[in-house]
């Protein structure tokens, strides 16, 4: 988003934050929100249905993602500041990993974005909060999307969906009751603070321009290691170059990159300072 769009979108947001009115399509209902600290998601005060769903990896967030997902990632934004500026850098434009801070009153502890039928979606994992808005709130299936200027929309609770109405509507579909995202079969079985998917299908987009069937990553910060950080990649029938841009990787990073049939698997240590560089290696097209 550049920055032009993004000063439109926090001017919008801004409403969302607290201490405003709201009006709901087809009411006449009108109140004064009041901050509070409870966690419940009835604090959030929002009428209908708030989403309430796990979210604790990669897993979960595909259990609440379209069928046509071709890539996702979850991150875990508070153990490591370091990796977190790194996914910043490697990981595809996210509002909430760019600018969370500025989002919510409360900031969002973890995050995830799948990439589907041509759009996108964010989930966002906050504490909630009375939320204040003014404006139409669009119902669909019981939910509530409030819109966040003129191309976004929010429907509240654990996590938050984040993007467009149209995508909203995507996800909640899956929600209540569609076919959730079933082709990815990489998710590691050990949480990682970092986790990332992609399907070769989607194409020139996808990490290494899509060059295998199926990739995953999974990054966590190391408990052995001061300062660093333990990753973990696995690729179903990667391509010539692909093997060959990973390889490369390896070498400069002292990692293991081994070949197991068809598939390959990188694996090992990275010092704090070289972690930007290598996810930028491996999750840029």
């Amino acid at each position: 988003m550049n920055q032009k769009a993004f000063a439109i979108f926090v001017g919008a947001i801004m409403v969302i934050s607290a201490f405003a009115g709201f009006v709901l399509r087809g009411s006449d209902q009108n109140s004064t929100i009041v901050v509070s600290n409870s966690d419940s998601l009835q604090t959030f005060g929002v009428q209908g249905n708030l989403v309430d769903r796990n979210f604790d990896g990669l897993q979960d967030v595909l259990e609440l993602s379209p069928e046509s997902t071709v890539m996702a990632y979850w991150i875990n934004l508070t153990p490591s500041q370091n990796l977190t500026d790194a996914a910043k850098a490697a990981l595809p434009e996210s509002l909430g990993l760019t600018y969370g801070s500025q989002i919510y009153s409360t900031k969002i502890e973890k995050l995830a974005y799948i990439d589907f039928n041509s759009t996108s979606l964010e989930f966002h994992w906050i504490q909630p909060f009375k939320v204040g808005y003014n404006g139409l709130v669009i119902p669909y299936e019981g939910y509530m999307m409030i819109p966040a200027g003129s191309e976004y929309t929010m429907v509240m609770g654990k996590p938050v969906l984040f993007g467009t109405q149209d995508a909203a509507r995507q996800v909640i579909d899956v929600i209540t009751g569609g076919l959730s995202a079933g082709n990815f079969t990489l998710v590691d079985d050990h949480q990682a603070d970092l986790q990332v998917e992609a399907l070769g299908s989607g194409g020139a987009s996808m990490p290494l321009s899509g060059g295998y069937k199926e990739f995953y990553l999974g990054v966590s910060v190391s408990k052995d290691q001061a300062n660093g950080f333990d990753l973990y990649a696995k690729y179903l029938q990667p391509s010539g170059s692909v093997n060959q841009r990973v390889l490369d990787i390896a070498g400069k990073n002292n990692l293991k990159y081994t070949p197991k049939g068809t598939d390959s698997e990188l694996s090992g240590f990275v010092a704090k300072e070289k972690l930007t560089n290598v996810l930028v290696g491996l999750l840029k097209p």
